[in-house]
């Protein structure tokens, strides 16, 4: 049984409280300024959807048989959201939701929002797609950090803006925000400085030790120290032979193609290399420019692993670039950043 959207929910499932405050948000937008509201909608759904929110007045409008000299017109849209705390959409249910829209509705959007810490959610879920093609339906993976930015945008200078704050920190509170956006992710790179230096990463995709947590931070390891710090732009994977080339991750938003052509280069520019992906597959990790820094590790001994988590770390010293990164952590113990790799 249905429930209105309300201040007082009595929901106790994270879910469900998660889906009422979304929607108390808008509701909340909606009252406040139907014109916010629609421009919000078309923010999330993308600018290319045809989405009024509320009556058109037109003076003199030609009709198939008449001119009349008022029209107010109010064209029909159906939203639906499916809200989850993670990826794990499936089929079945998103095309039960696309079969339960009106067919004599004009606009008809299904939004996915979750916490996506992946790309490419639309090829996970080809049937979804395909159907909702068939229907007319615009399905539309959103994740909480950019239903969060667009609604931050559309309160703006109002007497509610502090919702928005507040919201966002629910999220933040909860988990519902991406972390990979604050990770370090620390590798030993004593033997592959070089290509390190040349902007590249490059492992077996095996699996096991090999794999590797969506990060923004790449620190390259040597001599008991991260010697510098750059951005992830993308992970790829090129498989066996060169057949075929993927894209795992793609944090720089720049072109799948080029990303794609970068790493093929990359890997030829390495006898080993070339050896390697005639064996087995790699993942190639393609990175920005480096910056130098000292963070050092006090302990005895080398990294016990190949490779180190410091989770949101760029959080905790509220850098958002590699270099404010890299300068922040100069000359830091990394024992006092242990316990963010719990």
């Amino acid at each position: 049984m249905s429930k209105p959207i309300s201040l007082f929910a009595d929901y106790h499932q994270p879910e469900n409280i998660l889906t009422n405050h979304c929607g108390l948000v808008m509701k909340l937008l909606y009252e406040e300024s139907p014109k916010r509201f629609q421009e919000f909608l078309v923010t999330i759904a993308g600018s290319g959807t045809d989405l009024v929110v509320g009556p058109v007045f037109n003076q003199q409008s030609k009709g198939k048989n008449s001119i009349p000299d008022l029209t107010i017109v109010q064209n029909s849209f159906s939203v639906f959201f499916e809200v989850k705390r993670t990826n794990w959409f499936y089929d079945e249910q998103l095309i039960n939701h696309i079969k339960g829209f009106n067919d004599s509705i004009q606009t008809k959007i299904l939004f996915l929002l979750s916490n996506f810490e992946e790309d490419n959610i639309s090829s996970q879920l080809k049937e979804s797609v395909h159907k909702a093609k068939e229907a007319g339906v615009i399905l539309q993976p959103l994740s909480l950090e950019n239903f969060v930015d667009a609604l931050e945008n559309a309160y703006q200078n109002t007497s509610l803006y502090y919702l928005v704050e507040e919201f966002r920190s629910f999220l933040d509170r909860n988990n519902y925000l991406p972390k990979w956006k604050y990770l370090l992710d620390v590798v030993s790179s004593s033997g592959t400085l070089h290509e390190v230096n040349d902007g590249v990463y490059m492992c077996p995709n095996s699996g096991g030790a090999y794999t590797h947590q969506r990060a923004k931070y790449f620190g390259a390891y040597s001599d008991k120290a991260v010697r510098t710090i750059h951005e992830i732009r993308a992970v790829l994977v090129v498989e066996k032979g060169l057949k075929s080339v993927s894209v795992s991750w793609n944090n720089s938003g720049e072109s799948e193609e080029l990303l794609k052509l970068e790493a093929l280069n990359k890997i030829n520019q390495w006898e080993n290399r070339i050896e390697e992906i005639n064996a087995y597959d790699l993942q190639v990790f393609l990175l920005s420019e480096g910056f130098e820094t000292y963070f050092y590790k006090q302990t005895s001994g080398g990294m016990l692993q190949s490779k180190k988590y410091f989770r949101e770390i760029a959080a905790v010293l509220k850098a958002d670039t590699a270099q404010d990164l890299a300068l922040k952590l100069n000359k830091q113990d990394w024992g006092k950043f242990d316990y963010l790799n719990q």
